[in-house]
Order: structure tokens, then sequence, then C-alpha cells
């Protein structure tokens, strides 16, 4: 407890990294990190563990800490009757994977806050995610939850110590490392494009039903498998989609990037944190779909996206922070939300028609009058009712985004989670390098640029990437999405700028991943020297909202040998696809990572080699304006880089172009436009 004159409480949160660890220091619950002196206390007096996981911009989350961690009642049960142990989900994925698996298991479904509960050595006996303070929503009331929980640990221990092992068994089966090995054929990207294509929403766009994710990973997917097998129907299914998702108010109209998901399958209203992650993913998925269509749409939603990263997540040293929150004044969604009265303020004489456009209500189309702004049909059908010249509606409608983006930079902001991460990093370099392909914008080249280099200065040491940094203090991992991540960044980064010493530390952090976080059979593994904290071994081969780490440090070690033609990355990107294959095969539209990276093994990668100076924007124009699935590039200007694909490659000093694919190549060409048609007769255009 803190002195009268500060707050009542303090715990051992107060020192922490972790933003999320931060907000609750002041709890009257006695928090410990997760460490060995919350896990040594627990061994001592043979009490059950309180494991919190969540994350700062987590709206149950805060709710439950005003709830529950906020009262002072419950805070006694959890300090005298268990040891409360607090993580910040992104700075230990691997906890998280290991208890949301224990979650799904108890409960059927996951989510955050995760609450789980542990005996002493750290075997999970019962999990949820919320729960309220007293019996509601057909959940039992926290407190007596905790107070039935400490009866049955004290009274009925053998039967908890049971039923941690069934527990235990349902986990393993769901991370265990399979000895099975099957062999993998063609068949399997079939079948995963197939069984995507069944939970299409053909009304809405996107996948299944409400709460609904954009699934960024799936749609890139199904977009270039479609492209390779012509099909058009598929295609118009993705650029439907993510035309949906552009439209609705999961996409922030004023101020650009995604909402984490939408919670009804119209994409109308959106759950109101942003992630970057979210926007990193989604911005190379829109910049692929412009490559593939051309559509404006598409590439405006890039530079909105970017933008926003660049104006609201961007760290002045370097490299971008986690995430906004959902909440601002407590409120979720405020910051976003407008009045139909102060747009009619703001925007005056243009009002009526900006209202009309993005369906603003008198009485609000969200909660106590407020307003999302979305676009649907019926906006579409306004442009044409209005009898306004087209670029001149949106010439109004632009200025009033404009006005609107103004006034909402003075409201009280949403909460910034200002850790920096290196895996989400890594992501935003690749969305960046995307970027700056489709729109020559070189702010995102240059943005990629100062945050790999903040990434080499701040987190690598000791000859290893470090998990997260604020404030000039760093937190060790190492954990597999550092590195799958990172070096997927600093591949497309390399695309952009054609720094070969760029190349050489990715080739460098793929080899130690290599050794870091796999085991002789290839399997891979989310962290590494970290067993004596790990009840089970944390294995994530699934997609979920991020791709699978261990999938995309396959296909990164593909990428790899592609470029720089050392076979032993190859050798070890196959060991490692063999380690998943039995689920691979059986599944495949749950693992669509790895089947990307099965696809880069078969032959259906595009090997471009730019060679010479001359000219050679005019050919990078042809090649960043078309969605070339699996591309390789490597551009040279002098040959010094001592790599299979530049042997035998003239230096003469005017560019010249090879193409090969499928193991044939075409033949040298020394005009972009001999490059254009080449590049058309692979793209189908």
């Amino acid at each position: 407890m803190a002195s009268e004159t500060g707050p009542k409480f303090t715990n051992r949160l107060k020192d922490s990294l972790s933003p999320y660890l931060l907000q609750h220091k002041h709890n009257p619950v006695a928090w410990y990190p997760w460490g060995e002196e919350a896990l040594g206390r627990a061994r001592t007096e043979n009490k059950p563990i309180f494991l919190s996981i969540g994350y700062t911009a987590c709206h149950w989350c805060h709710v439950m800490e005003k709830e529950s961690f906020e009262d002072e009642e419950t805070a006694k049960i959890l300090n005298e009757k268990f040891v409360a142990i607090k993580v910040d989900r992104e700075e230990r994925p691997d906890l998280d994977q290991i208890y949301m698996a224990a979650t799904q298991a108890i409960s059927g479904s996951g989510g955050w806050p995760m609450s789980v509960f542990l005996t002493p050595d750290l075997k999970p006996f019962f999990a949820g995610t919320y729960f309220p303070p007293d019996d509601r929503y057909g959940r039992p009331g926290f407190k007596k939850l905790l107070l039935h929980l400490t009866r049955v640990f004290r009274e009925e221990r053998d039967r908890v110590e049971q039923i941690a092992l069934q527990i235990g068994e349902e986990i393993s089966r769901h991370l265990s490392v399979s000895g099975t090995k099957k062999d993998l054929d063609l068949t399997l990207i079939d079948t995963a494009a197939t069984r995507l294509m069944q939970n299409f929403d053909r009304v809405h766009g996107g996948f299944g039903a409400a709460p609904k994710f954009p699934h960024p990973t799936d749609l890139l997917f199904l977009l270039g498998y479609a492209s390779r097998k012509n099909d058009r129907d598929m295609k118009r299914a993705v650029n439907y989609s993510l035309k949906k998702m552009a439209a609705g108010g999961i996409y922030d109209h004023i101020g650009g990037g995604f909402h984490r998901y939408s919670v009804d399958e119209r994409w109308k209203v959106p759950h109101f944190e942003k992630m970057l992650y979210d926007n990193a993913l989604l911005a190379v998925t829109y910049a692929r779909a412009w490559q593939d269509t051309g559509d404006e749409t598409f590439r405006e939603v890039v530079r909105g996206t970017l933008d926003f990263v660049l104006r609201e997540m961007a760290a002045p040293e370097g490299g971008f922070y986690s995430s906004l929150d959902a909440d601002s004044e407590g409120q979720e969604g405020k910051f976003y939300l407008w009045r139909k009265e102060e747009i009619d303020s703001l925007l005056k004489s243009d009002a009526g028609l900006f209202g009309r456009y993005y369906n603003v209500l008198s009485n609000g189309n969200f909660e106590e009058g407020g307003n999302i702004l979305f676009v649907d049909d019926g906006s579409e059908l306004w442009i044409k009712e209005s009898g306004i010249p087209v670029e001149e509606f949106y010439r109004i409608i632009k200025s009033g985004r404009n006005i609107l983006l103004e006034t909402r930079s003075r409201r009280i902001r949403p909460g910034t989670d200002d850790k920096i991460l290196t895996s989400w990093n890594g992501l935003m370099i690749s969305g960046l390098a995307a970027g700056y392909e489709v729109t020559g914008d070189e702010r995102y080249k240059e943005a990629a640029l100062k945050a790999a280099r903040f990434v080499r200065e701040k987190m690598y040491a000791g000859e290893r990437l470090l998990h997260s940094y604020r404030d000039g203090r760093t937190l060790a991992g190492p954990f597999l999405e550092d590195y799958a991540y990172f070096i997927g960044g600093l591949i497309d980064l390399y695309e952009i700028d054609f720094d070969w010493e760029g190349m050489q530390w990715a080739e460098k952090l793929a080899q130690d991943a290599v050794r870091l976080f796999s085991d002789n059979s290839g399997n891979l593994f989310l962290a590494a020297e970290r067993a004596h904290e790990h009840y089970i071994p944390p294995r994530d081969i699934y997609d979920s909202a991020l791709p699978s780490p261990g999938s995309n440090l396959i296909q990164d070690l593909i990428r790899l040998a592609e470029i720089t033609g050392h076979s032993d990355l190859r050798q070890k990107a196959e060991t490692s696809l063999a380690a998943v294959s039995a689920p691979l095969s059986e599944t495949p539209y749950g693992l669509i990572s790895a089947v990307t990276a099965f696809e880069m093994t078969s032959g259906f990668t595009t090997q471009i080699v730019l060679v010479g100076k001359d000219k050679r924007d005019g050919f990078l124009k042809e090649i960043y304006s078309r969605y070339i699935p699996h591309r390789v590039l490597v551009v040279s200007d002098k040959g010094v880089e001592k790599i299979p694909l530049l042997e035998g490659r003239l230096f003469s000093g005017k560019t010249r172009a090879y193409i090969c694919r499928d193991f044939v190549c075409e033949k040298p060409v020394e005009l972009p436009q001999g490059l254009a048609a080449q590049l058309d007769s692979i793209v189908g255009r």
C-alpha cells in the first residue's frame, strides 16, 4: 500500500514495461508479473494461481478491471486464496498460446480477458474469459466463482488434479508434435481454396457470420490461387469482400485504417480498437488487389491505412506502436462517433450531402445517438440522385472528411499502447513496402527503412532479436514470431531498396531462427529457452488473426533460398513443412500460411532478375503494377553479389530483365515494354 498522499494501493506491476500491466499497478489485487517470484510462492504455499491475460486495447479487459480488480472485496479473496498473475498477451505470445488452448478446451471458446486457474505446477483446472462481478449474462459472478474454486481446490484436490490431467491431455493433442509424415500433393491447395469458398458470405463479403474478422491471410491466398487458375468467380469474391470491408464501419472513413473486427455481418459496427498487425496485413492485401485489378478504390485504402499508421502509430525514434484502445473517456468508440448536429455545424451547406452518403441519422445509427460512418448501396445511389457531377461530389466528400479529421484530432484520444514489438514492426515494414510499390510514395519507403534501422539498433542485442521496446527499455524473447515476421519484412524491404546487406542480415536471422526454435525433426516452437515456464511446449501451426509464425518462417526460408541460391535454406524449409504434413494434408484450410509455403516449394514462384541501372525505374514500374504471386525479385547494379541468380547475367550498363518460372527461363529483354509483355503472359492479362 502506498502513502496517504499517493495511490491507496501499489503492486508488483509498477516496474513493468507493458502499458497493459502498468494500467493495473494500483489495483488492490496484489498482482505479480509472470516470473519465478510468483510461481515459487504458489509452490511454497501450495496455492492455486489465478492467471489473467489481456492487452491494452481490449475493451472487456477494462470492464473486468473496473468491476472486479478495482473492487477491494474481490481483491481480498484473490490476495488471500490465490497467487494472482497478470500477463500482457502481446509480451508473452507463448503463454497466451498455451493457456488459450486450455481456455478453449475447458469452456469451448476463447478470448480476452482470459481468466485461467492453475495448480501450483501450472496445470489449468478451470478457465473462461470475462466474468461479471455478480451472476449476469448467463455467467457466474466472479466473487462467487473465486469462493467456489477455493473450496474445490482445498477440499477436492484429487478431483482438481484429475481435471487438470484431462485438460492437459486435450491441450497436448492440440499442440502436440506429430511424428507422422505424409506425402503432400497439389490437391491440398485445391481443397484449401474450395473449403474457404464454402464459408464465403456472398451477400456481405468475407467469411462466416458475426462477429466478422477480415482474414487477410485467407483473402491473399485466394487472390493468388484465383490468379493462377484464372478463376474469375473467386477473384470477384475476394474483390467484393475487400470493397465491402472498405465501405463498412470497420474502416475508419475519417482517419483511415481498420478496426479489429465487425460485431455484425455487414461490416457496419466495428469493435473499435485498432491493431498494428491488422493494418499491416490489410495494407499488403489491398496493395496486391490493386496490382491485380487496377481498381483505384484499393489503392486509396492502402494510402488511407498507411497514412493513418504514419500519423498515429509511428514512434518519433522509429518503429511503430502496438495498438489504439477501443475506449476513450470511458466509452467504447467515443472518439470515432459523430452526432448529426455536430456534422451540420461543421460542414454547413455540405452537411446534407455528406450525411446522406455516410448514413448519418438524426437519432444516430449507433448507441446513444452516435453515428458510425459507412457507405452502402444507398450511398452509391445517392451519388446519381444528387445531380452533382461525380468529381465535384467526391471533392465535397473529401473536403468534409478533412474538416472532420481536423476536428477529431482535438478530441480526447483513445489510449495508445506505445510498446514497440519486433514482430508486428516486421509486418508493418512489409505493409509499407507494398504501399510504396503501388503508390511510389517515398514516405512509405523511408518509414520502412527507419523501422528496420530502429530494430537493428535498439532491439538486436547479443546476436538476438529482442521482443519489445518502450521508453528505452527492452524485453527479451526470443520468440519465433519476431524472427518470422521481421525476416519477411526485410525481404520485402530488399525488393524496394535492393540493399544486399539487409538481405545478408535476413539470412543470418533465418539461420539463427532455425537453431533457436526448431528440433531435429523440423518442428518449430514459439519460444526458446523457456522450458521451465511452459506447462506444455507452445507450438502454433494454425493461422488466426495473425499468420502462423512457423509457416511464415518456412516461407522466409524458401524466399531466401530463391534469392541467395543457398540450398540448405530450402532443405530446412522442406523439413519443417514435412513436420506439419499430417495436419496440412487433413485440414489445409486451417493452415493457409503452410499451404502458401507448400505452393512456393511446388514450382509456383516467379523469379525476376534486373541487372544494370539504365531505365531501371521503367522496369520496376512494370513489375510493381502487377500482382505476381510468390514473386522473387533480385536487382543489381554491377553484379557484385555472389549469388547464383546473377550468374551469367550480362552487366552492360543497360538494364536487362530475366524471368524464370516453373523452372523455365524466358529470353532476356532490354526494354520495359518487353518485360511488360512477358509479365502479362504470366498474370493472364
